[in-house]
């Protein structure tokens, strides 16, 4: 006990300032290298029926100022700090940017969730391949003042979550779903990883979470062009599914087992609203059933637990063996993704994020605290993405797979010992400011750990 003592108290000075927020502006100077020296504009909208983006812009902003007015704020400061005309970047949030406008790719997606007891019944696990466009990705954490802190997977360039987790353990992500008939469209709102961030900041739970969620839908202020969304959102005691087009949403809860979604919704309430095909529907199943195949022969039922490391080899998967035309889990538009280990007991301190900042099939798997306060340059600036991005152009993994399985297994034993060691502490009277040291500490050691095994 005194050595974990020592532990925590050699990084106290880290997080003497623990939960604080970013300072804006010399976070945006010097890390949002991608932006400097262009000329940032406003994109033209692709899928609206007039292109019109000063009507988006408009629509968002009161939106925002009925779901998160503080975000309008935010925006106003990163026009003042880039130089750019007023409502520049609320209108890049609206429609994107020229520098880096919005893509829509075919295939958005595979998620999975991997309940308590499949996974030993000490953690919940809830994971997201994303599949899109835009680099590099970045490590985000904010500690807006009066909200809840969280960290996430995200652009550079925006404190827009695709996927997180805040300081209570609630884990939100989300997946495009079907295509929809022209009447359930949305070509302006609130975009889905805004939503994600309203939702981490604003609740301490998952049912309040879905309800705000619902709250946004009902309200006509949720915005995916032509498809709607799959949600995951869930904490130490529940979890939800929610499927929604621009006006309607369906939740339901999951009790046990496995589950995992591609881009085809499932509840009965929402078919009359998809549009899309059967030969689309059975591929996006197909992925689903590699997943689960892959979690629930190879992990499950040989060894009665799912672990994140086992997560982490299906995010890996890159043919569907009955049909290798079929796009996989992990393909070529596979750009990040994210293992969440919500801890049942201590949610707030000794959940994970396991992160990768490209493909999984270029990146090894960084164990991330949710109390992480301490975050490496390279993390923030996408320098360490872009690196990933370039082997993933090349086709090389971040190291042979024999090399990666054991240096993530490292990782994970560390990270692993470094929780039960916080988790005792806790247990004997040990502050959550000491137990988030032990943590940070392991942090740091992996991360050079991964930085020297890429050199």
């Amino acid at each position: 006990m005194k050595k974990i003592a020592q532990i925590a108290l050699a990084v106290t000075g880290i997080f003497s300032l623990c939960g604080k927020d970013i300072d804006l502006e010399p976070h945006i100077r010097k890390y949002w290298k991608i932006w400097q020296n262009k000329k940032i504009e406003v994109a033209k909208p692709k899928y609206t029926p007039d292109g019109n983006p000063g009507e988006m812009t408009a629509y968002l902003e009161a939106c925002l100022k009925r779901f998160a007015p503080h975000f309008l704020d935010e925006y106003a400061a990163i026009d003042r700090i880039l130089n750019l005309p007023e409502k520049t970047y609320l209108g890049i949030m609206a429609s994107g940017a020229k520098v880096s406008p919005l893509a829509k790719v075919d295939h958005e997606c595979t998620s999975w969730v991997m309940m308590p007891d499949a996974t030993g019944g000490r953690q919940l696990l809830m994971h997201k391949n994303r599949d899109s466009k835009g680099r590099p990705l970045t490590l985000q954490r904010r500690a807006v003042p009066g909200k809840h802190a969280w960290i996430g997977n995200g652009s550079v360039v925006a404190f827009a979550p695709t996927q997180g987790m805040n300081d209570c353990g609630l884990v939100v992500m989300m997946n495009s779903g079907c295509p929809v008939v022209k009447s359930e469209h949305s070509y302006q709102g609130i975009g889905t990883t805004i939503i994600a961030r309203t939702l981490l900041e604003e609740c301490a739970n998952a049912k309040d979470a879905v309800a705000l969620l619902t709250k946004i839908i009902n309200d006509r202020a949720y915005y995916h062009w032509d498809s709607g969304s799959i949600w995951f959102i869930g904490d130490s005691k529940d979890v939800f599914i929610v499927e929604n087009t621009t006006y309607h949403a369906e939740a339901k809860r999951v009790n046990s087992g496995v589950i995992v979604r591609a881009n085809a919704f499932h509840y009965p309430e929402m078919q009359k609203f998809s549009i899309r095909g059967n030969d689309s529907r059975i591929a996006h199943h197909r992925r689903e059933n590699a997943v689960a195949e892959l979690l629930i022969t190879k992990a499950l039922r040989p060894n009665g637990v799912i672990t994140p490391l086992d997560s982490m080899a299906a995010s890996r998967i890159s043919v569907i063996p009955e049909d290798k035309e079929c796009y996989p889990p992990c393909g070529k538009n596979t750009i990040s993704a994210t293992t969440f280990a919500v801890d049942l007991e201590y949610p707030d301190v000794l959940s994970t994020a396991y992160m990768v900042f490209a493909s999984p099939a270029s990146s090894c798997y960084l164990p991330v605290p949710v109390m992480v306060t301490d975050i490496p340059d390279e993390l923030l600036n996408g320098d360490y993405s872009e690196r990933a991005f370039v082997r993933a152009e090349n086709g090389l993994p971040f190291l042979p797979e024999k090399e990666l399985k054991a240096l993530e297994m490292k990782l994970y034993k560390r990270h692993t010992f470094a929780i039960e060691a916080a988790r005792k502490l806790l247990k004997n009277g040990g502050s959550r400011m000491e137990a988030a040291g032990i943590l940070q500490q392991a942090f740091n050691e992996n991360w050079k750990d991964i930085i020297n095994s890429e050199k």
